[in-house]
């Protein structure tokens, strides 16, 4: 069984190695990587992973086309790519999203085998705030951050509502994929059996011909798989965020509206945390590839070296004013110092 993800990466480096060891530990087995203008060695880590036979890596299509919407150009260009009808499941991904299957062992086998004929499992981020950490440390990030939005409490003025990202299987038959989701000609909904994180069937009025980027209450759910999204990582990795920008809107870039929106610590959620051990052995595996461990404790380096550079410029100690500002007044349930 081949399970192909796609996911477009930009100075990623020093949390590259997790996000594989974990995705080809719970059974994805054809990772794509599209990277773009990466300054901290992220592409060089991608191309030693793919002489390895750990991934295969792309550059960005983007520097032919001159799109700068880097995301929709790879998802274009992957859409022409005969290998991801050969796959039998195929998902779009970015590297601070984790899928953790709360079926069986925590594979993804357990979670087909859960949710039956299901041939479009539609997960759900499950949001993680900054947890305490403020430091950035080269740690694994399914250990360093424990804590989370609420599976149930509205986070939105308007909607209760969970972002999405689905699994697709070939017999679903889509027309093509999207970021988020397939999406079907309106004459190929027929043979698509979609279920939410909890196996649950999604409303016959769900509109599938377009790229279905959230569920409203009460139709997502979390029982079988959720999407562990790290959005935020520790304050300063935010501040790493800040200075990369955002590779679906460049225009738009990440701001205190995006800290305020994701920093919620209201639920502690380990489970994910079955998988630190065997995560942990494989990413020191990885890392006894001599070239491999320069370059990541090269990007480990360079990060640390842009976090002092950054924390030395007015508007960067203002965001940081407001960072703390914003904890003091919605601790969640963090532990106290």
């Amino acid at each position: 069984m081949r399970v192909t993800s796609l996911t477009v990466m930009k100075d990623e480096g020093p949390f590259l190695l997790e996000w594989v060891a974990y995705h080809r530990l719970i059974g994805v087995n054809d990772i794509l990587v599209f990277s773009n203008d990466c300054t901290d060695g992220t592409e060089q880590m991608l191309e030693r992973l793919d002489e390895m036979g750990v991934l295969r890596h792309y550059p960005n299509p983007s520097f032919l086309t001159g799109d700068t919407k880097y995301h929709r150009q790879a998802i274009r260009f992957a859409n022409g790519l005969p290998r991801l009808r050969r796959s039998d499941w195929v998902v779009s991904l970015d590297v601070d999203e984790f899928i953790c299957v709360n079926a069986g062992a925590g594979r993804l086998e357990n979670l087909f085998a859960a949710t039956g004929d299901a041939n479009l499992i539609v997960m759900n981020q499950h949001n993680f705030g900054h947890g305490g950490v403020e430091r950035f440390e080269d740690r694994l990030l399914i250990d360093q951050f424990r804590y989370s939005w609420d599976k149930e409490r509205p986070y939105h003025r308007r909607f209760n509502r969970r972002g999405t990202k689905s699994l697709t299987h070939r017999s679903s038959g889509p027309r093509e994929w999207h970021n988020h989701s397939p999406v079907f000609a309106d004459g190929d909904l027929a043979g698509v059996r979609a279920v939410n994180g909890s196996g649950r069937a999604l409303p016959e009025d769900l509109d599938l011909t377009r790229d279905v980027k959230d569920l409203k209450a009460p139709h997502y759910g979390f029982d079988l798989v959720q999407l562990n999204h790290y959005a935020l990582r520790s304050v300063e990795s935010f501040l790493l965020k800040i200075a990369r920008g955002n590779a679906n809107h460049p225009d738009r870039g990440y701001d205190m509206a995006y800290w305020y929106k994701y920093d919620q610590n209201h639920l502690r959620d380990d489970n994910i945390a079955r998988w630190i051990a065997p995560v942990e052995q494989y990413r020191a595996q990885l890392l006894e590839d001599r070239e491999l461990h320069a370059m990541h404790r090269g990007a480990v380096a360079q990060a640390k070296d842009r976090i002092a550079a950054l924390r030395t410029q007015p508007e960067i100690r203002d965001v940081l004013d407001r960072i703390e500002e914003h904890i003091a007044a919605n601790p969640g349930i963090l532990p106290q110092p």
